[in-house]
C-alpha cells in the first residue's frame, strides 16, 4: 500500500510539474530572462515554507531558503524553475514541483525628446507607443523616426531602431532623438526642408534637393547656421559639412 501511494504521489507530482510548465510557456513566461529588480513568486507544491516572493538584487542574485544565495541573472523563467527544482531534489525533497512567475517586472528607461523622461515599470506586451504615452508623449522637437533602444545586457552593442509598434523589454533603455532638418533654397530643383544626416556635405545636400538648376552658381553657395541669424552668411564649397538647422542658399549665375 505504501508503494502504491508513493508511485501515485510521484505521478501526481510529474503531472503538476508538466502542467505548470505548459501554463508558463502558454503565457510566454518560460523564455523571459530574469534580471535585477524583478519580483518573483516561487511556489513549491505542498511546501509552504519553501514558497516565497523574492526580488533579484542588483547583483542578479536571489536568497532562497535552504539553498542560500543563487546567481540567476539572465536565466529564463523555465531555467530558474528547473534550477530550484534540481537543487531541492538534491537532498531536500523527492520530486519537488516548482512554479516561478513574475509578479513585478524590472523597469525600462526612456529619455531624450520625451516630456517625462525616466524609469517606468514594464508591462507585458508593452510597445514603444504605449511607453511614450506613459512618459507623457513626445516633445515638439522629437523625431518619431529616430527612436533607438539598447537592451539590458547589450550595453556594448549597436543601437537598434524602433517604430511605434516595436515591443519594449524589461531593462530596455530607449532614447528619442531630436528631429533635425536643414533648409536649402535658391537654385536647386527641389528647394525645401530635408532631414539632417550625420556627416552630410553640401554636395549630398544638393543631391537630396534634386541637384542644381541650370542657372546655379557653384561659386556662390552660402549658409547661415542655426542661432547665427544675426551674423553674415558664410561661403560654402561642395565638400563643406552641413549642420542641423543650417539654411543654405544657392545663388544664380549671371554668366
Amino acid at each position: 500500500m505504501g508503494l502504491f501511494f508513493s508511485i501515485r504521489a510521484l505521478l501526481l507530482g510529474m503531472m503538476l510539474r508538466a502542467s505548470s510548465l505548459v501554463l508558463a510557456e502558454s503565457n510566454g513566461l518560460s523564455d523571459y530572462p530574469v534580471g535585477s529588480g524583478d519580483l518573483l513568486s516561487i511556489q513549491v507544491f505542498g511546501e509552504g515554507d519553501l514558497s516565497a516572493e523574492l526580488r533579484l538584487s542588483d547583483a542578479g542574485t536571489l536568497s532562497y531558503p535552504f539553498l542560500g544565495e543563487l546567481r540567476v541573472q539572465g536565466l529564463t523563467i523555465g531555467q530558474l524553475s528547473e534550477l530550484i527544482r534540481s537543487r531541492l531534489a538534491d537532498g531536500y525533497l523527492v520530486n519537488p514541483n516548482v512554479n516561478v512567475t513574475v509578479l513585478e517586472y524590472r523597469k525600462f528607461y526612456i529619455n531624450g525628446e520625451i516630456k517625462s523622461p525616466g524609469a517606468y515599470f514594464y508591462q507585458p506586451g508593452l510597445t514603444l507607443e504605449r511607453a511614450v504615452t506613459l512618459a507623457g508623449g513626445f516633445t515638439d522637437n522629437a523625431s518619431e523616426s529616430k527612436v533607438y533602444v539598447i537592451h539590458d545586457g547589450e550595453e556594448g552593442g549597436p543601437l537598434k531602431k524602433l517604430n511605434l509598434g516595436s515591443l519594449i523589454l524589461p531593462g530596455d533603455s530607449v532614447t528619442v532623438w531630436e528631429y533635425q532638418q536643414f533648409y536649402i533654397n535658391g537654385e536647386v530643383k527641389s528647394p525645401g526642408a530635408y532631414d539632417y544626416q550625420k556627416g552630410l556635405t553640401l554636395q549630398k545636400a544638393v543631391t537630396l534637393a534634386g541637384g542644381f538648376t541650370e542657372r546655379a552658381s557653384k561659386s556662390k553657395m552660402y549658409v547661415i547656421h542655426d542661432g547665427e541669424e544675426d551674423k553674415p552668411k558664410k561661403k560654402l564649397d561642395l565638400g563643406s559639412f552641413v549642420l542641423p538647422g543650417d539654411v543654405i542658399s544657392i545663388d544664380q549665375s549671371f554668366f
